[in-house]
């Protein structure tokens, strides 16, 4: 039997008891990156999602494999997709080049991906949304396992 928590080749939940929702992919959403594994924000439409930018304050969830997919399938717009909102272990997309340790805060990158977060002035960093299960530090955008859970980023003070 394998120690911790062991990264599962067709879904992105790596453990925990989630339920996800099924939320139409906005019209504003880029389909190429409609990925499972990569950060979801509001679309302009109620009921609809989109791919997160960097440093997202009104993250929703993150996308998980469709059944009747692929894992390396995009959703496109109009398609249910689902999306998992719960806190969760699962393996979300590290942006290249980021330098991380077990437990870095991590906020969104472009492109739905993760990046650690920036020191900076509060409420300018971003939503802390994960923080890292393992270290990483490759050139290129890696699959880690993360521990799920979104918080709400401070406000900057007036």
């Amino acid at each position: 039997m394998p120690q911790g928590i062991v990264k599962p080749s067709n879904q992105i939940v790596a453990y925990g008891d989630v339920k996800p929702i099924e939320i139409e992919v906005g019209a504003n959403a880029t389909e190429a990156k409609m990925l499972a594994g990569r950060v979801v924000i509001f679309d302009d439409v109620d009921q609809t999602v989109m791919e997160a930018s960097a440093k997202a304050v009104n993250v929703v969830g993150f996308l998980e494999v469709d059944p009747a997919k692929k894992k390396t399938d995009n959703y496109e717009v109009g398609d249910q997709a689902k999306v998992v909102v719960d806190n969760c272990f699962a393996v979300l997309t590290l942006l290249a080049s980021e330098n991380v340790t077990r437990g870095d805060p991590l906020v969104t990158a472009d492109d739905g991906k993760l990046a650690k977060q920036a020191v900076g002035a509060m409420g300018a960093q971003g939503q802390v949304v994960a923080y890292t299960w393992e270290s990483s530090n490759v050139t290129v955008d890696a699959e880690i396992l993360v521990h799920w859970k979104p918080s709400a980023e401070p406000a900057a003070a007036s």
